[in-house]
Parts: C-alpha cells; structure tokens; sequence
C-alpha cells in the first residue's frame, strides 16, 4: 500500500511481528532546509474487519474470562487478607464490579498497542509503595497460590530483535511496572536479579504513581509467553482509585480523542506557522492546563486523603473562566485548523517526486523485479493518496466534533461557577 511508504515519513516501529501482535506504525517527517514538509500519522491499515473480529472474539470469551478472573480474584483476596498486617488491603465491591476491562477499552488498547493481553485485572489497596519487602512476601504469597509474573522479551531498539545475554540467549523481563520516585534497580535487591529488570519509572506529570503487574497461573500448561495475563494494579486507596475513574473521564478520554487525529502531536516535527504546528501546539496547551488544574489537585488531594496527612491543604480542582475559554478556543482552532492542515499536506504529497519516492519505499516495489516506474502507476498512487487523505480528514473531521463535547462536559464540570 503505498500511502503508508510516503517518503515523508520515518516508519518507526514500536512493536515487531516476532511477538505476534499489530505492528503500529509511528509516522515522522524528514524536514529539509529547502523544502517545506507537514507530518500526519496515518492509521496501520483500514482495521474495520479486524476489530470487528476482535470484538466478537471478546463477547464470545466472556464467559471463560469471567470464570478465570473469579479463580485469580479469589487467589488475590486470599492472599491481601493474609497480609493485612503489610498494609494491603482488598476491595471487594469494586473488584467483584471490576473484574474485566470492558469491550471498548480492550479494543482501544489494541489499536494504541498492538495488543491487551490483561483483560482480567484486579486492583489492590497499599499505602507504603515504598516498602520492597512486603512486596516480595505479596509475590511469595502469591507463588503459592499458584500465579507467577509473567516473563516478558523485550525489543532491542537498534537492532530490532529481542534483548539477548553476550551468549545470545533472549533475557526475560518480569512484566512488572513501577511508577514511583525513590524506587532504583538497587531497591529491587532484595528481590533478585530476574525482579530487578522490572521497568522503574517517575510518577506521571500529573503525580499519579502506581505499581501495575501481570500474573499468569503455573496450573496451565505449555509455553509461559501468550498465556493469559491477570494484571494487579496497586493504589494508595479509595480516594486515589476515585481520582483515577475521574481523570479518565474527564482528562484521559478527550487527550486520547485528539491524539487519535491523523496529525502528528509534537510541534517540533511541524515547520512554525503551518497549520499542522498550530494544530500540535494547541493540543499540547490543552493536555498541560488539564493536567494542572484537574489531574494533579485531583491526585494530591486522593494521596492525602488516604493516607491521613495531617494539616494537609484540599488543593482547588477547578478551572477559572478565563482558562476554560482559553481551553475550548484551542480546541475550536485545531478545528478550523484541519482542512488547512489536509490542504498543505495533499500539495505535498501529490509532488510526483514524493510519489515516485512512495513507491520505491513500499513493500511491494522492494520485492519486484521491474523497477520501471511507469506514468500510470504514478497516476494509480495519486488517486491512492487522495483517497486516504480525504479518508482522514472525513474522520478526524468527526472526531474533533466529539473531542469539543468531551471538553464541554469537563468545563462544565470543573469551571469556576458564578
């Protein structure tokens, strides 16, 4: 398909076919000096037929998934009580409501990532994330109730392939993620050298910080790689796991609406004063006001509330009128913003020099014997090209329509009030 070996672009994979998942393709700009050049993300391929499949898939696995989140939810609750004396703590109500990620958020994750391998989840209460120790007695307890963290095999991102030891074996990674501050490799001693691989990071801008795990049960049989996962999240409590489903859908869901436009979200990849820098711009001013005024206040606020901070100030979760403005204008400018962005993005395109170049960069150019390009191959592409590019600027078109009503709905309810 040519659209997607436009010359314009880098295709930097972020998954790689070994692993059997969607490869997603992340689509950059080569700007030159003396050329003037626009970025799109454009989709992996038309994916209709197949997430169609795969919602099937999930409706027709339901049951099974049930039954297997029941067993894991049951092993779980087992071992937090035996661990109360840790600080864990297990919330019924909201797991027995909880046990599947729903439909729409599986199949949303498998267009974002290429796969949603932990459809059954669970969440867990702990208050001292730092406490490594009561960490490895959680995974011992755990262990004897027969689930394991699942072994992971990461990607080498120069080379392509699988992270491998100087002997050429591929290293297994737990799929454990920790997003807290003050937490090294070094803490993680206690736990082994295999734990130690687990992926460290800072909590998010917003301050939100977690540990998000993924177990598989040692009861199956066969390969460890592709059974299915059962993930863990823990949070500091209640308040903080309210914060969460309010930041979700209020904050998450809009910024992920507009990061689903055919339009590449970082300015810098844009040329200043082209519609697509305009477009980046006002996204990335949107996501920073959201952030500060909603999810960081929402978030510092939980944190204390569960843990009982004494004297602890209740932060102001509101937007004053004059940011909500500024909010919904950004928001109508990408709007207006589109078909400009699709009409300079087309000239571009459609330069026979940019044709001739998608050509040569497709699959199927690369695997023919006849390298002769010929006029009407040239003439094929274009009306190709024309085609996808009217298809994207028809859909983002419809998608800004509801990323306005998504930030209406959160201004209404977050804007300063009379």
């Amino acid at each position: 398909m040519i659209i997607n070996s436009l010359p314009l672009y880098n295709q930097n994979l972020s998954v790689n076919n070994k692993t059997s998942q969607l490869t997603r393709l992340r689509l950059k700009p080569q700007l030159t000096a003396d050329t003037v050049s626009f970025c799109a993300r454009p989709p992996k391929f038309d994916n209709t037929f197949f997430m169609d499949a795969l919602g099937r898939g999930y409706d027709s696995a339901e049951p099974v998934l049930i039954s297997k989140a029941k067993e894991f939810h049951g092993s779980l609750k087992r071992v937090v009580d035996k661990l109360k004396a840790y600080g864990f703590e297990y919330d019924e109500a909201y797991n027995s409501a909880c046990p599947l990620k729903k439909k729409k958020s599986v199949l949303d994750k498998y267009e974002r990532q290429g796969n949603a391998q932990d459809i059954i989840r669970g969440t867990v209460y702990w208050q001292d994330q730092q406490d490594i120790m009561a960490f490895k007695k959680f995974l011992e307890e755990m262990k004897e109730e027969g689930w394991i963290l699942s072994p992971l095999r990461k990607l080498d991102k120069e080379t392509g392939d699988f992270v491998k030891n100087k002997n050429g074996s591929i290293i297994k990674f737990p799929d454990l993620e920790i997003r807290q501050e003050g937490i090294t490799t070094e803490s993680l001693a206690p736990l082994g050298e295999y734990m130690q691989r687990a992926e460290i990071s800072r909590p998010r801008e917003s301050t939100y910080a977690d540990w998000q795990m993924r177990f598989i049960s040692t009861k199956d049989k066969g390969m460890k790689e592709g059974r299915q996962d059962c993930e863990v999240i823990f949070l500091y409590g209640p308040k903080y796991k309210d914060a969460k489903e309010i930041e979700h859908k209020y904050v998450y869901e809009p910024i992920r609406k507009m990061k689903k436009l055919h339009v590449d979200m970082d300015s810098e990849h844009h040329p200043k004063g082209t519609a697509g820098y305009l477009i980046a711009s006002n996204f990335k001013e949107i996501q920073k006001r959201l952030v500060q005024f909603i999810s960081q206040p929402l978030f510092v606020n939980a944190f204390n509330a569960d843990l009982k901070i004494k004297d602890a100030e209740k932060l102001p979760v509101e937007i004053s009128k004059a940011y909500s403005h500024l909010i919904l204008n950004y928001a109508k400018s990408i709007q207006k913003s589109l078909p400009s962005y699709y009409t300079q993005i087309s000239k571009e395109l459609l330069k026979d020099e940019q044709v001739v170049a998608s050509i040569k960069n497709s699959p199927s150019y690369q695997f023919r014997e006849d390298k002769t390009i010929t006029s009407k191959e040239i003439k094929d592409a274009k009306r190709e090209i024309k085609s996808k590019l009217f298809d994207w600027k028809e859909k983002d078109s419809e998608r800004i329509v509801e990323v306005l009503g998504d930030l209406r709905q959160t201004l209404d309810k977050f804007s300063v009030k009379d």
